[in-house]
């Protein structure tokens, strides 16, 4: 099953989903890039949404506890 949760207040990230299947967390950015982080642990990602739901910087969270913490690759490319 998987959620996904989209930013309002965030400048840098536009939508966050979690696919527990594969504990796998896909970042769609303001640019149009999408990532997908593989091995995210569930509690992290019950954490970025409660960070986010109560008004949490979803870009500082993501470079704080995310970026560089978990193997990645590019899924989308943002069109030109």
């Amino acid at each position: 099953m998987s959620k996904s949760l989209f930013t309002t207040r965030s400048s840098t990230i536009h939508r966050v989903e979690y696919l527990e299947q594969g504990k796998s967390l896909e970042i769609e950015f303001r640019s149009g890039n999408v990532y997908r982080y593989y091995n995210v642990p569930h509690r992290l990602w019950t954490v970025f949404q409660l960070y986010m739901e109560c008004g949490g910087s979803a870009g500082s969270f993501f470079n704080e506890y995310i970026k560089n913490q978990f193997n990645s690759e590019k899924i989308r490319e943002a069109n030109p």
